[in-house]
């Protein structure tokens, strides 16, 4: 859409209908009176905790996913900011982090209450799922709750264009589409079919969840190709230098 489909192969922009994105991102952050009450003490001192009640509702929550619903117990990637660093609020307090997955494309919910709309509505709900997850493993962490800020898969998208559908991943992390397969069959470098446009996002390799990556990638693409314009024309001009002394030495004779 960026670029234009007249500037690539019709195979490109075939390949390119083809991809496929992660699926759709909840982020929730809170604003909390005191530490996340978890009822074990190794959670309490982890930057980051992984919210599930087992492995059997992990499975759940990925076979929920793949058929497009919405589930009843979100997987939760849960921060907790003040115990990586206490300076972000003040003594006693936190500040804490939570997102979860749900489909790019609703066909149903689990509960049989949520459309994919992700209006007010629908965003209250679904939050309310996300601090039960946490309520029933850190007892009390409702009560704590001072503020909070929602972004749903719609305001992710409108926020930044990039995260399509609210996919943070630049698309699937499956083997298909990774490595020499992203984005397409092919085309698994920074290099495009255009010159002098290189592939910078988490749609590239190696894709998201490697920050910066991408476009470390692209960097090191763009200036090797600029290092190779100027040995070519370094060359070019000893090699008409060199033919212009022959020519030279011919008129003159031996």
């Amino acid at each position: 859409e960026l670029v234009g489909t007249e500037h690539l192969s019709p195979a490109l922009v075939e390949d390119l209908g083809r991809f496929q994105y992660d699926s759709a991102t909840v982020k929730v952050d809170w604003a909390l009176s005191g530490p996340v009450p978890w009822s074990t003490e190794p959670a309490a001192r982890a930057g980051t905790v992984h919210v599930a009640q087992s492995m059997d509702a992990l499975t759940d929550f990925a076979a929920q996913l793949a058929q497009g619903l919405v589930p009843a117990h979100p997987f939760l990637v849960f921060g907790q900011m003040n115990v990586a660093d206490p300076s972000r609020s003040p003594v006693g307090t936190e500040t804490g982090w939570a997102y979860t997955h749900v489909p790019q494309r609703v066909r149903g919910d689990v509960l049989g209450r949520l459309k994919g709309h992700w209006d007010r509505g629908e965003e209250e709900a679904f939050v309310e799922r996300m601090e039960a997850e946490v309520e029933a493993l850190a007892p009390g962490f409702q009560d704590l709750i001072l503020d909070r800020h929602v972004l749903t898969p719609i305001s992710l998208h409108e926020a930044n264009a990039n995260l399509v559908g609210g996919a943070v991943n630049g698309g699937t992390a499956q083997i298909h589409q990774q490595l020499v397969f992203r984005p397409t069959p092919g085309l698994g470098r920074a290099e495009t079919p255009v010159g002098g446009l290189y592939l910078a996002s988490a749609s590239a390799h190696p894709g998201g969840g490697v920050h910066g990556a991408p476009g470390a990638n692209a960097a090191r693409a763009a200036l090797g190709a600029v290092r190779r314009r100027r040995v070519t024309m370094a060359t070019g001009g000893a090699a008409v230098a060199l033919s212009a002394g022959r020519a030279a030495r011919r008129r003159q004779g031996p």
